[in-house]
């Protein structure tokens, strides 16, 4: 019986613990920018929390969309590499661009990734947005994006592209606790000096994924630990 005691207050310590920061339900990045600020307040995804955001969008012959406009989701599908979908149905551009008339949309996304614990876990990252955009003419869809590895200097480069590809990109790295990750999305019908340029760009969605080093979450070693402790402290009170 106090085995069977032990084993539910331990469970209930892990849910509120697991519990203390919220998941990272849909939502605006508006909402997240506003809510998950710092790693006290950060929405989580398995086993890493997200926050920090920070969103922005220009535009020319076109309108990009707001914060209001742009999804986010958190996607646990792969509990090896948790990570945030981003989506909107105003990433797109169609018509005519010429050396004075620029047709594109440029949005800006950064957000920080953190090991609950910050342990020195994370050593990839990944970035797909296959089957999600979509170009005609001469149009093109890409992100650029840069990884800050912890505090710094240290950064990795991904990259898609609709054009050349690849349409996923994963690097990996020397593990650290966290990382911070600045994005540029660019729709665009590029300018030519030779002429006008015709063609239609799309991004649809877009996925961020994070991996670790050990071969489980943190969260499940989390929890098998607590399990092991409540056995031994169980022989211990017999």
């Amino acid at each position: 019986m106090k085995r069977i005691l032990l084993t539910c207050a331990a469970l209930a310590a892990l849910a509120s613990v697991a519990s203390a920061n919220p998941l990272c339900a849909s939502n605006t990045i508006a909402f997240y920018i506003q809510n998950y600020v710092d790693t006290n307040t950060a929405c989580m995804v398995g086993d890493k929390l997200f926050y920090n955001f920070n969103y922005s969008g220009t535009a020319a012959g076109a309108t990009a969309p707001t914060a209001a406009q742009v999804n986010v989701v958190g996607d646990g599908s792969n509990p090896y590499e948790p990570g945030l979908i981003f989506s909107s149905n105003g990433w797109t551009v169609s018509g005519t661009a010429t050396p004075s008339s620029p047709l594109y949309i440029d949005s800006n996304i950064n957000f920080t990734v953190a090991v609950i614990g910050l342990l020195p876990l994370i050593n990839d990252a990944s970035l797909d947005f296959a089957g999600h955009f979509a170009v005609t003419g001469q149009g093109v869809s890409d992100i650029g994006e840069t990884v800050t590895l912890g505090a710094g200097p240290t950064n990795i480069g991904l990259a898609v592209d609709s054009n050349a590809g690849p349409f996923t990109d994963v690097k990996t790295f020397a593990p650290v606790s966290f990382v911070r990750v600045s994005k540029d999305l660019i729709v665009t019908v590029p300018r030519s000096l030779s002429g006008p340029t015709t063609g239609s760009a799309t991004i649809t969605e877009f996925r961020e994924g994070f991996s670790e080093v050990a071969p489980e979450p943190v969260s499940m070693i989390m929890f098998g630990s607590g399990l092991v402790g409540l056995a031994i402290l169980g022989r211990r009170r017999k």
